[in-house]
C-alpha cells in the first residue's frame, strides 16, 4: 500500500512539474526542483534505517534530474510554441 501512495504522489509531483514547466514565467519550473533539493539535503541526514547513503545521493540527483529535464523540455515547448505564433504573424502581415 505504501507503494501505491510513493507512485501516486510521484505522478501528481510530475504532473505538476509539467505544468508548471509551460507557463510563461520561468520560476515556476524552478519551484519544485528547489524544494526538492532542500527536502533532500534534509532527509538524507535525517534517514536511520539501512539504505546507504550513496543510494539516497544517487536517488536525489536522478530526481532533481527528472524534474530540471521537464522544465527544460517545457520552457523549449514554449520557446516553439511562441516561434509558431510570430511565424503566423508574419504571414497575416504579408
Amino acid at each position: 500500500m505504501e507503494q501505491v501512495y510513493g507512485w501516486s504522489i510521484a505522478i501528481v509531483v510530475l504532473t505538476i512539474q509539467f505544468i508548471f514547466a509551460r507557463r510563461k514565467r520561468a520560476f515556476w519550473g524552478a519551484i519544485l526542483p528547489v524544494l526538492y533539493l532542500i527536502f533532500m539535503v534534509y532527509w538524507i541526514p535525517a534517514r536511520n534505517d539501512d539504505l546507504s547513503t550513496v543510494r539516497l545521493i544517487l536517488v536525489a540527483i536522478g530526481g532533481l534530474a527528472i524534474l530540471c529535464s521537464i522544465w527544460i523540455n517545457g520552457r523549449e515547448h514554449l520557446k516553439k510554441k511562441r516561434q509558431k505564433e510570430l511565424e503566423k504573424i508574419e504571414l497575416k502581415n504579408l
